[in-house]
């Protein structure tokens, strides 16, 4: 038994790839603030974390309960 969802698997993904990244993002900055550390962000790794975030929320979607 499946269940459908409201919203296409596409939307999913794109909202998990945002929210990883705007919430690894600003818990950097947030990070960098705070040590006064110098050094660049890890642009790479944040945008491969977004990236499985996004496709794992795209595989396996959210499911509503009735």
């Amino acid at each position: 038994m499946t269940s459908e969802t409201d919203r296409p698997r596409w939307w999913f993904g794109l909202r998990g790839f945002s929210f990883f990244l705007a919430g690894g993002g600003l818990g950097f900055f947030a990070y960098a603030v705070v040590s006064h550390r110098p050094g660049g962000a890890p642009w790479g790794w944040l945008l491969l974390g977004a990236m499985v975030c996004g496709t794992l929320s795209a595989l396996f979607p959210r499911r509503r309960r009735r």
